[in-house]
């Protein structure tokens, strides 16, 4: 409860008017806005990926530790209020543009800490890094823009592991059609396959068709062999196996 008091005077007699109010329900509220404060704060604080707070013209307002390591500062001090999402040069100039309209974003971005130290602020990485730049917006009750929110998730050891894989394809694409002799991949746990056309024509198969179903019923290759493929694959369902290789 709350309550206030004042003195009237009427009629040369003083008068004390007390007014009560009832705010329970506020502290309840309050509580409740401080309890999520403290959840989302521990939320912010601990999560392994790069969490930026921005106000409506993109300049930093808060960041957890994750994007101070990402950025290669040495404190929060150097980004908050220091730094603004709009002059970074390695922010696609796009996506910029649609964050000023408020529209979500989840794109990749190339992180090159040359420009970084050179226009942006002193980091202390070198070379180039890969971040999904995935952006969101909190908006007020007259329906604007209040706050801009921005993660930055670590995407560097992907791009090369997909970079690595795209050469891997190209080159053995490249020797098995100068050599004649047909190779295929088949990842049983993640239905994923590489396999070149020289492989095909060995099998006596003219089109490319869905790798697992050759390898259902291998009608193709010799009896012995059958057995041991299928046996081989029966295993590989529930155990680890070393790789299987057959020219």
């Amino acid at each position: 409860m709350v309550i206030s008091g004042r003195y009237l005077l009427l009629e040369n007699k003083y008068y004390v008017i007390l007014t009560v109010h009832d705010i329970s329900k506020e502290r309840v509220l309050k509580s409740s806005l401080q309890h999520s404060n403290e959840k989302f704060l521990c939320f912010f604080d601990n999560v392994t990926v790069g969490c930026a707070i921005c106000d409506k013209d993109g300049k930093l307002v808060e960041v957890n530790d994750t994007y101070v390591r990402y950025m290669g500062t040495t404190s929060k001090n150097e980004a908050v209020n220091q730094l603004n999402i709009y002059t970074n040069p390695c922010i696609n100039p796009e996506f910029k543009e649609i964050m000023k309209a408020g529209v979500p974003v989840s794109e990749e971005v190339k992180y090159d800490y040359e420009k970084i130290n050179k226009y942006y602020v002193r980091s202390c990485h070198k070379g180039v890094h890969y971040f999904r730049f995935i952006v969101n917006y909190m908006w007020n009750a007259g329906g604007e823009v209040e706050n801009i929110l921005i993660i930055w998730v670590e995407n560097t050891l992907i791009h090369k592991a997909l970079r690595q894989n795209n050469m891997f394809r190209e080159i053995i694409t490249y020797a098995s059609s100068i050599s004649k002799i047909g190779f295929c991949s088949l990842n049983l746990s993640k239905s994923e396959q590489l396999m070149t056309p020289e492989y095909l024509k060995n099998l006596g198969i003219k089109e490319e068709i869905d790798m697992p179903r050759i390898f259902s019923n291998l009608e193709h290759a010799h009896p012995d062999d059958r057995k041991f493929f299928l046996e081989y694959i029966e295993k590989a369902d529930y155990e680890r196996m070393e790789p299987l290789f057959v020219l």
